[in-house]
């Protein structure tokens, strides 16, 4: 985490003032931050303070986030070559279709020849080829009588994508075209120093599509950013803006992971809130200045709008 700043929760004996001390080299700047703190930190778990929040979950053997094949296709799924098709025809007609799509995008047909059905819907396509079928199955172009189609989805193909930046890994990989930013990512060893959770690039055709914030799943559960990846796709993981080491009375002292304008309050609630017995009217904030640090105590009232910085 090299040299940074500390945000510190004290107990409630915990009195504070404001002090600048002047920094003389980077050993003796640690030296003395670690010092100025030292008072402050109680029962706080020494590994578990040189940890970023997060950063382990795409390294967790349990949580993989492989896609589950055993789900109904999504309403979005776009079909290309190597899908496996399945065309139900039932009713006056009865049979079974089974085709795999081509390099080309298209499925072959008896009597009809190539069908194209390449970046169709699962909806789509079924449209489509009931107009198509309708030319051999005379009995399709009726409602509510007759035959009708039903398409679904068989076997489904592998895709290529790129994970570049700061991945433990990065490379190409072929994964199934239900996969997520987050299999793709945990598929890559997760994310490594000095990489960033908030910030994860999707690109796709040359332009981005998504910015993947993984603190949202972890606080909120909220995986609506972990989108579906395409052919082609690259992930890059760029490194972290702003970094901020919380310790004291807090439930998870460690290192935080801050957007931009995210406030003390925003970081309080990252920590867990504060833990039995902490003082809670105000905090110290450890911020360096050039080659000097400023101590400073931020009172309750200013916890939504104070705003943290690198290193604080």
């Amino acid at each position: 985490a090299g040299l940074n700043n500390n945000i510190s929760v004290g107990d409630k004996e915990g009195n504070r003032t404001h002090r600048n001390i002047k920094s003389t080299s980077p050993a003796k700047d640690f030296d003395t931050q670690n010092s100025i703190l030292e008072n402050d930190t109680i029962n706080a778990d020494s590994e578990r303070k040189d940890e970023i929040f997060g950063r382990n979950i795409f390294r967790n053997k349990r949580l993989n986030f492989a896609p589950s094949e055993n789900l109904a296709t999504p309403r979005n799924y776009k079909l290309g070559p190597g899908d496996e098709v399945i065309i139900d025809i039932f009713g006056a007609n009865q049979t079974t279709l089974r085709s795999v799509i081509s390099p080309e995008g298209s499925i072959n047909v008896d009597i009809l020849g190539p069908v194209y059905l390449n970046g169709m819907s699962i909806e789509e396509a079924n449209v489509y080829l009931k107009k198509k079928l309708a030319s051999i199955y005379a009995g399709i172009k009726r409602e509510g009588e007759g035959s009708d189609i039903r398409l679904s989805l068989g076997q489904i193909r592998s895709i290529q994508i790129n994970v570049m930046g700061d991945v433990q890994n990065p490379g190409t990989y072929n994964l199934s075209s239900f996969s997520t930013v987050f299999h793709a990512l945990y598929s890559a060893g997760g994310i490594k120093d000095p990489g960033t959770l908030r910030n994860i690039v999707v690109n796709r055709n040359g332009k981005k599509i998504a910015t993947v914030d993984v603190y949202d799943f972890l606080m909120n559960g909220n995986r609506s950013g972990d989108i579906r990846l395409e052919e082609g796709d690259v992930i890059l993981v760029p490194s972290y803006k702003t970094l901020v080491k919380v310790t004291g009375k807090v439930k998870r002292p460690m290192f935080f992971e801050l957007k931009e304008g995210e406030t003390l309050a925003a970081l309080i609630e990252y920590a867990g809130g504060f833990a039995q017995g902490a003082y809670t009217s105000n905090i110290t904030v450890v911020r360096q200045t050039g080659k000097e640090f400023e101590v400073c105590t931020v009172n309750e009232m200013n916890y939504k709008t104070f705003q943290m910085k690198n290193a604080d």
